[in-house]
């Protein structure tokens, strides 16, 4: 009967074992995955929506010079395109510098959050850690208590078959 106790306590150990270590691979593995992976495709979402938007306005712009070129006709309309020209090329200049501001955000927002998710795994990891070592242990102790109390049965057992054995 403490065979199967025995055996029992030891599926049951495995069990909660195997439970544990699949709550811990979720936490310290999965979830820092899936958080990673949403926050890199979100970067790059914003990153290429502000870079296609860039390179749709300097298209657009460029495009519409053209356009203005083909309209020239005499030296008034000449002047007209020239300082058209110089607008746009200012414009294109501020759209650049905000563009570079906004991508040097979007980066620098990026490296914090993933600094942040880096240390709460690392603290995540930690935890599970100590939290092992203090189970581990305290399963050791249980098991050598179990080891010393099988003895001490079987001990009192093999005294009390002895002394059957003495009265006969």
């Amino acid at each position: 009967m403490s065979i199967e106790k025995t055996k029992k306590d030891a599926e049951s150990t495995i069990e909660k074992g195997t439970d544990r270590a699949k709550q811990q691979f979720d936490s310290s593995m999965v979830e820092p995955v899936r958080a990673y992976g949403s926050l890199t495709t979100d970067y790059y979402e914003k990153l290429f929506s502000t870079q296609f938007d860039a390179v749709r306005a300097f298209a657009d712009t460029s495009l519409a010079q053209s356009r203005s070129w083909l309209e020239v006709r005499d030296s008034e309309s000449f002047q007209q395109v020239v300082e058209e020209q110089q607008h746009s090329i200012r414009e294109m200049g501020e759209r650049l510098k905000a563009d570079t501001d906004k991508i040097s955000s979007l980066s620098q927002e990026y490296l914090k959050e993933t600094q942040q998710l880096a240390m709460g795994s690392m603290q995540t990891g930690q935890k599970q850690l100590e939290e092992n070592m203090q189970k581990g242990q305290q399963q050791l102790k249980e098991n050598f208590q179990k080891g010393q109390d099988q003895v001490n049965d079987g001990m009192q057992k093999a005294k009390s078959s002895e002394a059957d054995k003495v009265k006969k």
